[in-house]
């Protein structure tokens, strides 16, 4: 049999099984334990997908946000698509049932242990405002010791400004929805001169407190929505509006939270990434977290998984496209702890890995790099590249 038929086998076998998914990086059995000290931040995207998984995702959402302390309280960022809706690409199409999934419902309900919740609306939410959650749109939101986000921006006609007279916190989460730029309407540019607004006053601001961008779609989308993907890009560097692709490679950003792809993944470094979709030389590292699979829409379509249709220029150092969410924590150290929690045949499972806060810029000068769309060949010498 050939490789082709082989692979072609290899699908068609996989496609009946529920639980067949695509891993890459460590994943330990169970949900990784809570640091002993630290503020939490729950990332959960396309949490309103109808799918198998909504039940225990919403149960194992529960665990995490119980675990802190009583004198800290737990995050929860909706990540795009957290409005009900059948299937993940049935965007904008509401359910037939009205009721909100279980994992939405878990991650608005009112609890003592989570004490802010913040919704940043993607593609289902695009043509009805249905959600639990108002969108944050463009905002600032400092993250204090207490694990509690208040919002220190605020936005008018055309312009944003910024209280500087707000009390420090241990990280600022710039929210930030481009779909004025990628998708717009009526003419009508406000909410695209908000958002330079909004980058230009951070950009005033010391550089005391490392900033985190929050987006629906990631910067260099690895699966469905990067550069050479089945159905055309969506998230690339590329694609970004000017003004935020200028703050990004100066530094502006320690690091990128993003839904949209059907799958969670981490990189710790999108430079490589950048380099190969665009040319651009970041002055310093960004991680990158995605977490857009709650529910598991799809599972058993193997055809239509994130993994099958990739883009070519970035493979993430840790993704699956089994469902779960990410748990970001900060621990008052120089970096901090990103959990992908995933459930794999019934059982769940976490890869941890820690990322700096605050990273050194990149050498003046390096090694020639790899810039084809070849996301494998850094995991290959020169001579062994094809």
């Amino acid at each position: 049999m050939t490789s082709a038929a082989n692979l072609v086998a290899a699908l068609l076998g996989c496609a009946a099984l529920p639980a067949c998914a695509v891993t890459r990086g460590p994943f330990e059995p169970g949900i990784a334990a809570p640091l002993a000290d630290g503020v939490t931040i729950a990332v959960v995207g396309g949490a309103g997908a109808r799918g198998p998984a909504a039940q225990q995702t919403a149960r194992a959402l529960t665990e995490v946000l119980g675990a802190p302390t009583a004198d800290r309280s737990a995050m929860v960022l909706l990540v795009g698509d957290y409005a009900p809706h059948r299937f993940a690409r049935g965007r904008g199409r509401r359910a037939k049932a009205p009721a909100k999934p279980p994992v939405v419902t878990q991650a608005t309900v009112a609890t003592p242990r989570v004490g802010t919740r913040f919704a940043l609306r993607g593609v289902a939410e695009r043509h009805h405002q249905a959600g639990p959650l108002p969108s944050a749109a463009q905002a600032v939101v400092r993250v204090g010791a207490d694990g509690r986000g208040d919002t220190i921006s605020r936005c008018e006609a055309r312009t944003c400004r910024i209280d500087s007279t707000a009390a420090p916190g241990v990280v600022d989460l710039v929210l930030l929805d481009l779909e004025p730029w990628g998708v717009p309407t009526d003419d009508d540019d406000a909410p695209v001169a908000r958002i330079e607004s909004l980058l230009d006053a951070i950009s005033r601001l010391p550089a005391d407190t490392p900033r985190i961008l929050v987006l629906s779609l990631p910067v260099e989308g690895a699966y469905e929505t990067g550069q050479g993907a089945q159905f055309g890009p969506t998230a690339m560097f590329h694609l970004l509006p000017p003004a935020l692709a200028r703050h990004l490679a100066a530094g502006m950003f320690v690091g990128v939270i993003a839904g949209g792809e059907r799958s969670l993944h981490l990189s710790p470094d999108l430079t490589a990434a950048i380099q190969r979709s665009d040319r651009v030389w970041l002055r310093s590292p960004v991680w990158q977290v995605v977490s857009g699979n709650a529910n598991d829409p799809r599972a058993g379509r193997i055809a239509h998984r994130s993994t099958w249709r990739g883009g070519i220029v970035h493979r993430p150092v840790v993704s699956t496209s089994d469902p779960g969410f990410a748990v970001v924590r900060i621990d008052g150290s120089a970096s901090l702890t990103i959990d992908l929690v995933a459930q794999h045949r019934g059982r769940w499972h976490t890869a941890r890995t820690r990322v700096p806060l605050r990273p050194a810029p990149h050498p003046a000068t390096t090694g020639t790099r790899q810039l084809n769309p070849c996301p494998w060949c850094d995991d290959k010498p020169a001579g062994e590249r094809r």
